[in-house]
């Protein structure tokens, strides 16, 4: 009964929630659906979290960071939901008219479901951002409940189509928005509250949209040109290893969406107090997150073959090749958020711009001469890029966040 009224506990457990569902969901997916088509709904998903970055650099990003200094917080919340609305209906707009134009062939129910998806992920992320974990934890019991509803009348259709797919999960996020309106309450106006939080946002997205847009490619570059040179089957193969090892994201984004603001808060008062709060968090961290990816290394096959069917069996490389990549990223978190948090934005650009002409450079190489293992040394080599130059600007700014780590 303690831990329900603990809120790093109901932030973990609402992480856990999340990422559990979209674990449960892709394994169940991958195992009632065709390689291929898998493969396709995989890039599919690799476009709506670019739609994710794009907007968020713009809103939610900003938001996480600036909310601890506004004294109107209803007025400041009020604007990021209807900017977040502006910014989807944008992106569908977008690629409404390229689908048109350019005859992509786009499955029909997947705008509904893409703006459900959007708005869901925003809303988890606000809730958190203002520090109310338990309404968080709310929208995601009721978004669950209508995804495993959804998949399970797709289950009992016997269908592959991805436009039914998309139709059954669409109401999951319809439930979800209606609820995080009742949540918020958008209906706090103020004209100077909006225009001075646009400036603000405008301030400090501009490079932040640069760097989610040369994050996504930097981290998905040799993904997506693993599914151009090997075909969607390998795509799959790589996008179900991602989602296995993905449920560490339990804690990468609880890091993201609470320690960040809290971190940002502690530094704008002390910034010992910070790195401070940061580092001890990390550690205990570690403590839960290290021993899963041993496990995942050791094990892979029999997990891979478990979650996908026999057809994954040659592709156990795969998923310890991500279990590697994913010690470097915990590693690296720390320093990411710091530099977010101290809104190094130009640097934190500057970074994925770093990995992005690494990843362009050497892509084809890496995938034409190895294969899928090209594409995980790509992975690797890309995050290493980003934790020296971030800790390079930090030892710049005499920031030693190393030595908060051994003054433990």
């Amino acid at each position: 009964m303690k831990n329900l009224n603990n809120t790093k506990f109901i932030v973990l457990m609402d992480q856990a929630l999340f990422s559990g569902t979209s674990f449960l969901i892709t394994i169940l997916i991958a195992r009632m659906l065709d390689m291929e088509i898998f493969g396709i709904y995989s890039g599919y998903l690799l476009g709506i979290y670019l739609a994710i970055m794009g907007i968020g650099a713009f809103v939610i990003q900003p938001f996480q960071v600036l909310v601890g200094q506004m004294k109107k917080q209803k007025q400041y919340t009020t604007f990021a939901f209807w900017f977040q609305l502006a910014g989807i209906l944008v992106v569908m707009m977008v690629v409404f008219m390229a689908n048109s134009i350019m005859q992509l062939n786009l499955s029909i129910t997947v705008l509904p479901f893409a703006a459900g998806f959007l708005l869901h992920d925003f809303g988890r992320r606000i809730l958190l951002a203002v520090n109310q974990p338990k309404s968080t934890l709310l929208l995601d019991v009721v978004s669950t409940l209508g995804l495993v509803g959804g998949l399970y009348f797709f289950f009992l259709s016997g269908q592959k189509d991805l436009n039914i797919l998309f139709a059954y999960f669409t109401p999951a996020y319809l439930l979800s928005t209606l609820l995080l309106l009742w949540l918020i309450k958008p209906i706090y106006f103020e004209k100077e509250v909006f225009f001075s939080a646009l400036g603000m946002h405008f301030k400090e997205g501009k490079w932040l949209f640069l760097t989610a847009i040369t994050q996504w490619w930097s981290g998905n570059l040799f993904v997506v040109a693993s599914g151009i040179y090997l075909g969607a089957a390998a795509l799959g193969a790589l996008r179900l290893a991602q989602s296995l090892v993905g449920v560490l994201n339990v804690l990468l984004q609880a890091f993201e969406n609470y320690i960040l603001p809290q971190t940002a808060a502690k530094i704008n008062i002390d910034l010992n107090e910070g790195l401070s709060y940061l580092t001890n968090i990390s550690r205990k961290a570690g403590v839960l997150f290290l021993p899963v990816l041993i496990l995942i290394i050791f094990f892979s096959k029999e997990i891979l073959v478990l979650a996908g069917g026999k057809g994954y069996d040659a592709y156990a490389f795969v998923l310890q090749g991500m279990a590697v990549l994913y010690v470097l990223v915990f590693i690296s978190q720390p320093i990411r958020l710091l530099v977010r948090a101290l809104m190094l934005n130009q640097h934190f650009f500057y970074g994925y711009l770093l990995s992005l002409a690494f990843a362009l450079t050497f892509s084809h190489y890496l995938l034409s001469n190895h294969g899928l293992m090209g594409a995980l040394m790509g992975l690797a080599a890309s995050q290493l890029l980003l934790m020296i130059y971030w800790s390079f600007i930090l030892q710049i700014k005499k920031i030693q966040l190393w030595k908060s780590f051994i003054s433990f």
